[in-house]
């Protein structure tokens, strides 16, 4: 039983870790990605739309995995239950 509440417990902490990093990966996308395209003109007005879509696509891939975890934790439960 021991090892179960272990593992569920580090399988929490795994989401916990996704849901601090969101914000991180949300600051290098748009307050640092995202100005340096626009300012240095990587790239032309017409594609900043589509820039803007697949940096925020990547940010939530960070609240995808953390509620993958948390669906992950749920399973386990019903599983045991």
């Amino acid at each position: 039983m021991l090892e179960i509440a272990a593992a569920i417990a580090l399988m929490g902490v795994g989401a916990i870790v996704h849901a601090m990093t969101h914000p991180v990966e949300f600051d290098a996308s748009f307050g640092t990605a995202l100005p340096v395209l626009e300012g240095r003109r990587y790239l032309s007005e017409k594609d900043l739309p589509a820039a803007r879509h697949v940096l925020k696509a990547a940010a939530m891939t960070y609240v995808a995995a953390a509620l993958a975890t948390l669906l992950n934790i749920a399973r386990w439960f019903r599983f045991l239950i």
